[in-house]
């Protein structure tokens, strides 16, 4: 078994716990009417959840590190202090890219290198932000929203995102090398220590 499939080894009860403090928060974000950050969860939600619905093996979940990772922005969001929720939304973003990779690695028959993981996790990243500022200008143009700002407000938004997706990207490549060495040092241990 490889590093990356041994990371699903780790305790599907948590995730699925976790799972449902998100689904919590979820509700907690359709009470108060943000109808925004709400479709954002679902669609986490979704991304967290699928791997056990399509495989049919509630076992199929993500490490409860990464799946703590999507959970925090929503949980951060609806308890957390308001100068915490401009930046939950980057870190929100920056983990549903990380944990998109990590189930195209672990559920799929894709093979990914840690180091093109880790690229592809910032480029997903900044590419839901670049498709949200898009979003954003629409709106802004036919349904007379005033999102954007001005153009140095939409290039931070892309400066925060890159920043996201690259700390997502060293989470998960640190949390990778860390299983990575520990089995390793299981490998080295004879047979009769495992245990």
């Amino acid at each position: 078994m490889g590093v990356l499939e041994s990371l699903t080894d780790d305790g599907g009860g948590v995730s699925w716990l976790l799972v449902g403090v998100l689904a919590l928060a979820v509700l907690e974000n359709l009470v108060d009417g943000d109808l925004v950050w709400t479709a954002f969860l679902v669609a986490t939600l979704v991304v967290l959840v699928l791997p056990a619905v399509v495989l049919r093996d509630p076992d199929a979940m993500l490490p409860p590190t990464v799946t703590a990772l999507a959970v925090l922005p929503g949980v951060t969001r609806a308890v957390g202090p308001a100068w915490v929720t401009e930046y939950a939304t980057y870190v929100g973003v920056a983990a549903v890219s990380l944990a998109v990779v990590a189930e195209l690695t672990l559920f799929t028959e894709a093979e990914l290198s840690p180091r093109f993981a880790d690229a592809m996790v910032v480029l997903t990243t900044m590419a839901a932000i670049g498709a949200w500022a898009v979003l954003q200008f629409y709106s802004d143009r036919y349904l007379g929203t005033e999102l954007l700002g001005s153009k140095r407000a939409v290039n931070w938004e892309f400066v925060r995102a890159t920043v996201a997706g690259v700390v997502a990207a060293v989470v998960f490549e640190l949390y990778f090398e860390s299983e990575t060495s520990s089995d390793a040092n299981l490998a080295d241990l004879p047979e009769g220590d495992c245990g």
